[in-house]
């Protein structure tokens, strides 16, 4: 339910909208009071849930925002930037993936659909984790190319911020499979 009040300001402000023109249809065509107060009313709550739902963000959001953040950086080649968003306890993959880092020149960093915002069940400390079809364009040394790619991004929350814990990549068209094929290509991945 949090999601659609606070992730999806078009329903709020369709919903009011339309009970709000009902309420006046009432109102003109009985002439009662009553419908054109409940009108107003519902006219204020809409531009107050709206506000609300401009003004707070969910724990989605900021992780939406915080991984297009990393993609910018990894395009613009930030690299400590991008080091700063690494959890100090992150995966030894995820280490040696930070030391090689600053030998790549990126050329282009989209994420190209996020497929889903996964919040875990702890609260202490918060994790999430991000599944997204990525597009890369990069070079290293004289080779380049470019690299389309399933990602998931494991994250913790530590004192109000967000870090990348861990991360796997895929086949991009990983996302699609059943669980058949997922798990045929994951048993080509393991670690």
């Amino acid at each position: 339910m949090q999601e659609y009040l606070l992730e999806s300001p078009w329903i709020i402000g369709l919903l009011g909208f339309f009970l709000a023109a009902v309420l006046i249809y009432a109102w003109m065509q009985s002439g009662r009071d009553l419908f054109w107060k409940s009108s107003l009313g519902v006219a204020l709550a809409t531009v107050a849930l709206l506000v609300i739902n401009v003004t707070y963000k969910t724990d989605r959001e900021v992780l939406d925002e915080f991984i297009h953040k990393i993609a910018a950086d990894l395009q613009a080649n930030r690299f400590q930037e991008v080091v700063k968003s690494v959890h100090p306890d992150a995966s030894e993959e995820l280490r040696t993936l930070k030391s090689q880092l600053e030998a790549v020149e990126f050329e282009s960093v989209q994420i190209k659909k996020i497929h889903g915002i996964d919040l875990g069940k702890s609260t202490n400390p918060k994790n999430a984790s991000i599944r997204m079809n990525v597009f890369v364009r990069a070079s290293r040394g004289q080779n380049a190319g470019s690299v389309p790619r399933w990602v998931r991004v494991h994250l913790e929350q530590e004192r109000g911020k967000w870090f990348v814990v861990d991360y796997e990549h895929r086949d991009p068209h990983y996302e699609m499979l059943n669980r058949d094929g997922r798990e045929r290509l994951d048993s080509l991945y393991q670690r």
